[in-house]
């Protein structure tokens, strides 16, 4: 990717300006009001879908989704209004394929969901845990599980899939009883199958972020957070001028995350979260100083923080 190619922070903060008047604002209730397909990752069941729930309600029309990928597809394509993603957890850290998919696509952010993540081991029938040879489920969920895996199931073989309630699914449809999931309580209700043991993660402090992506950028003005993505000069002190342009302003920054960059070996983008609004001054005032020493800036979205 050619950061100097792409909207340089001038041309985003007009898009912003702009929209003032149109007063978008995406909340809880708006969605009544719109088609209110939601596109996330996984079968139902997944976390993902319980995060939608928990931001729009019940009444979402879940468009499932085999990848990341398939989300920012279905909602450039009008097959939905808008996408849920995870972006962090509390415990393995950020979710790289989706920060590097928000640095490529052209959606924004507008809402979060902060939901605590309880694993449970699920199983078609009740069954000795000694008995059971294979647990399915996805990377994350088997790595925030790894010591209950090693200390409770230390014979079993540990299959990685794309997605917790698929995996749910998946040994519902297999033909022998020996086989277990790591999902949530809500993915073994649905597809009927027993729960073994209920907070079986490592942390019972295990929480996962999700951003909701829409296609236009919110402007709601009861915003308090804004994540942007920027490449810093390579020289020395670079980046310690970009962090006091926010430092200077008191806007705190929750998080500051690198990623290597597309272009060349060992260059780096930055992922950042801070306290305040698009629409604020000092957010606009650090973002213009931001133009002095970054070679590039991208705003992923500003939205409401509980």
């Amino acid at each position: 990717m050619n950061f100097e190619s792409t909207t340089p922070v001038r041309a985003w903060v007009s898009i912003w300006q702009i929209g003032q008047s149109v007063n978008r604002s995406i909340g809880k209730n708006e969605v009544k009001n719109l088609q209110n397909k939601v596109a996330f990752q996984g079968e139902r069941g997944a976390f993902s879908e319980i995060a939608a729930i928990k931001f729009f309600g019940s009444s979402i029309q879940p468009i499932l989704c085999k990848t990341f990928k398939e989300v920012f597809q279905k909602i450039n394509n009008k097959e939905a209004k808008y996408g849920i993603l995870p972006i962090e957890n509390s415990q393995t850290g950020g979710i790289n394929e989706v920060h590097d998919l928000l640095l490529d696509q052209e959606l924004f952010a507008v809402g979060e969901v902060k939901l605590k993540v309880e694993h449970c081991l699920i199983t078609k029938e009740e069954i000795d845990i000694k008995l059971i040879e294979k647990v399915y489920s996805h990377p994350q969920a088997l790595a925030q599980c790894e010591g209950f895996l090693s200390k409770k199931l230390p014979h079993c073989q540990i299959i990685p899939v794309y997605d917790t309630a698929g995996s749910v699914k998946m040994i519902k449809e297999l033909k022998e009883n020996n086989v277990a999931a790591i999902a949530s309580n809500w993915a073994a209700e649905l597809y009927g199958l027993k729960i073994l043991g209920s907070e079986i993660q490592d942390n019972r402090y295990n929480y996962t972020r999700f951003l909701i992506l829409s296609k236009e950028i919110s402007s709601d003005l009861k915003s308090n957070k804004t994540s942007i993505i920027f490449a810093v000069v390579s020289k020395p002190g670079a980046l310690y001028r970009c962090l006091k342009e926010f430092a200077l302003r008191d806007i705190n920054l929750n998080r500051l995350e690198s990623r290597p960059g597309k272009r060349k070996p060992w260059e780096y983008i930055f992922y950042t979260d801070f306290e305040k609004g698009l629409h604020e001054k000092e957010t606009q005032e650090a973002l213009k100083s931001l133009e002095e020493c970054t070679t590039f800036i991208k705003i992923i979205g500003s939205y409401y923080s509980e």
